[in-house]
This record gives structure tokens, C-alpha cells and sequence, in this order.
């Protein structure tokens, strides 16, 4: 990693720690050389201001989209169950009626 100069300092924002944040946990991973290589471009390039704010980043994004896969797998197996569809169809009904009595 390398420090940041003057002239780096318009590209990347520095991401800055205090007391109330949550505390850092060191972890170890082996990756490919070719994917090192471009997380090391990404810094370098000013586009995230450490390797370690950019690997933080891509491993977040990818937890957010393991919850939201579970999140459609569950609402897919809702739609499978007639029983709570037809639960679903008696509410939208209730609340059509009671738009419609507010509209008029």
C-alpha cells in the first residue's frame, strides 16, 4: 500500500475513524495475483482510497445481495402457497375498498 500524497489527496477520500466506530478485526486472505493486481490499480487510480476500504466494500455489496436473493427466495415461496395468496388477494381487497370510500 502507499501513502497517500498531496497531489492524491483531490482523488481519494481518506476514511476517517472515531471513537463511536465500530472497532477493526484483522483477517487474512490468499487471492489470486491477477485480482491483487487490480484492486492495487483501483487504489492507485484514486478510486478507493485502500485496498482495504475496497475489498470492505465488495465483500458488503456481495453480503447485501446473499440477503436479498433469500429475501426474493422467500417471497417466491410465499407466491407458491395458495393459501397465503389467497390472504394476500382478501387484504388487497380490503384496502381497494377502503381507497375507493376515500376518493369519493
Amino acid at each position: 500500500m502507499r501513502n497517500q500524497t498531496a497531489s492524491d489527496a483531490g482523488r481519494a477520500t481518506r476514511r476517517r475513524r472515531t471513537a463511536s466506530a465500530e472497532p477493526l478485526q484483522k483477517m487474512s486472505f490468499q487471492l489470486h495475483a491477477s485480482v491483487a493486481d487490480a484492486i492495487r490499480a483501483v487504489v492507485k487510480s484514486g478510486e478507493a482510497p485502500s485496498a482495504n476500504v475496497f475489498v470492505e466494500e465488495a465483500v458488503k455489496e456481495r453480503l447485501r445481495e446473499r440477503r436479498r436473493e433469500k429475501v426474493y427466495a422467500a417471497y417466491a415461496e410465499a407466491a407458491g402457497d395458495p393459501e397465503f395468496m389467497a390472504e394476500m388477494l382478501d387484504t388487497d381487497r380490503a384496502f381497494d375498498a377502503t381507497v375507493g370510500d376515500g376518493m369519493q
